[in-house]
């Protein structure tokens, strides 16, 4: 009967795959398109975020639970600390994110022109915010805090990190830039804390071909362990959407209107098969999809991950993180958090995703700031006793 097919696989993979073109807003490269046909540095950025996504997701996907991440956003973030990399860092931030050897700065702006639409005012909503907090009265890197205001949007902002008023500013900003969907970035700041890079991502769209709420209807889904749970489940009747096969899974094809923008939805062949691996490969074989009349039922979803960066980042190879002399003398990462969500419904999809880098410095960093430039008292004391040896005031240095 109509809208009431079961859902009966054991798990989705889900990518949510920006398509637009690199230059003017309205043009689009062609199904297939290399790196060749588009600007180097951004094909290069993009290459190292799909290879990423793969590495990434192996490392932090648990069998039975779902898992969001933005392979973008994390690479933002840490796209803004190569600024004030050098030495092993910097060589370790390119081999894992990828990063292209020369213009990577230009290219992330370059990237975010390309998939935030300017002028097409029924795209779905498509923004990427990013930020720099500085502890107030401090200064840091010029050549670091130009690059992060040129290309990044990110102009410092002074907050208070010893005096513990620095998250609530953070959490502000990360609250005002994915629409509330997330109100929290680091659960707790270090007070030595000297800067935060922050990022944002958030994204919301209509379907091109929306489901309709009249054919949602409670269906089984089978979870990993064999078990099955009772879910609401969407169904849309046959509509021409691209589709392609892979090695033991299928995939479709699920555009927003605007037409740059898509979900892909891939499903294992086998009902008791994980979800396919999106890897780098993965990921370039959705570009050769057909189009065909599909039928689809799938769940409604929502949910959230927060994941501490630092492990992860470690298993694949980034284990340096103190060579940051262009952010401050003594820079190092203390800590790196990132916080996605995803709702999936009848008529689109709402993601929010938060990356935050907290860096701290090996030199001590003042609390209180003296300067004794007006007449001022001293005294030397005897610590152990506290008697004092010497007393007196200092009205005119200059005076002998």
């Amino acid at each position: 009967m109509r809208g009431r097919r079961k859902l009966a696989c054991a798990g989705l993979a889900l990518a949510l795959v920006a398509v637009a073109g690199c230059g003017e807003a309205s043009s689009q490269l062609p199904r297939g398109a290399g790196p060749s046909e588009r600007d180097a540095p951004v094909a290069g950025v993009i290459a190292g975020m799909r290879g990423f996504t793969g590495a990434f997701g192996a490392l932090t996907a648990t069998e039975g639970e779902n898992s969001v991440f933005s392979p973008a956003g994390i690479a933002y973030a840490f796209a803004m600390l190569r600024a004030g990399a050098a030495g092993e860092t910097a060589r370790q931030l390119d081999e894992v994110f990828g990063f292209p050897g020369s213009g990577v700065h230009v290219a992330m702006r370059q990237f975010r022109q390309d998939v935030v639409p300017t002028d097409a005012p029924k795209a779905p909503t498509v923004a990427i915010a990013n930020g720099l907090f500085v502890q107030q009265r401090l200064s840091l890197g010029k050549d670091f805090v130009a690059t992060l205001s040129r290309q990044y949007g990110a102009g410092p902002q002074q907050v208070d990190f010893a005096g513990g008023t620095a998250k609530e500013t953070i959490d502000s900003w990360v609250a005002e830039h994915t629409a509330g969907k997330i109100k929290e970035l680091f659960g707790e700041l270090d007070p030595a804390t000297i800067a935060v890079l922050a990022n944002a991502v958030y994204f919301k769209g209509a379907w091109a071909h929306p489901f309709s709420e009249d054919t949602t209807v409670d269906a089984p889904f089978r979870l990993a362990d064999g078990r099955s749970v009772t879910v609401p489940t969407m169904s849309l009747d046959p509509a021409e959407l691209n589709h392609v096969a892979g090695d033991g899974w299928q995939a479709v094809e699920l555009p927003y209107t605007g037409g740059e923008l898509a979900m892909w939805v891939l499903v294992p062949d086998e009902a008791d098969a994980p979800p396919p691996a999106l890897t780098a490969k993965t990921l370039a074989a959705l570009a050769d999809a057909r189009p065909k009349a599909v039928q689809l039922a799938m769940p409604r979803w929502d949910f959230g991950s927060t994941v501490p960066l630092l492990p992860v980042l470690r298993r694949l190879g980034l284990t340096s993180l103190a060579d940051l002399p262009g952010i401050a003398p003594g820079a190092y990462v203390d800590d790196a958090i990132h916080r996605a969500t995803i709702t999936a419904d009848e008529h689109g999809t709402e993601a929010a995703a938060a990356t935050g880098i907290a860096v701290a410095t090996s030199m001590v960093t003042p609390e209180v700031s003296i300067r004794a430039d007006h007449p001022f008292s001293f005294a030397v004391v005897h610590t152990p006793t506290g008697a004092p040896l010497f007393a007196g005031s200092v009205a005119d240095p200059t005076q002998g």
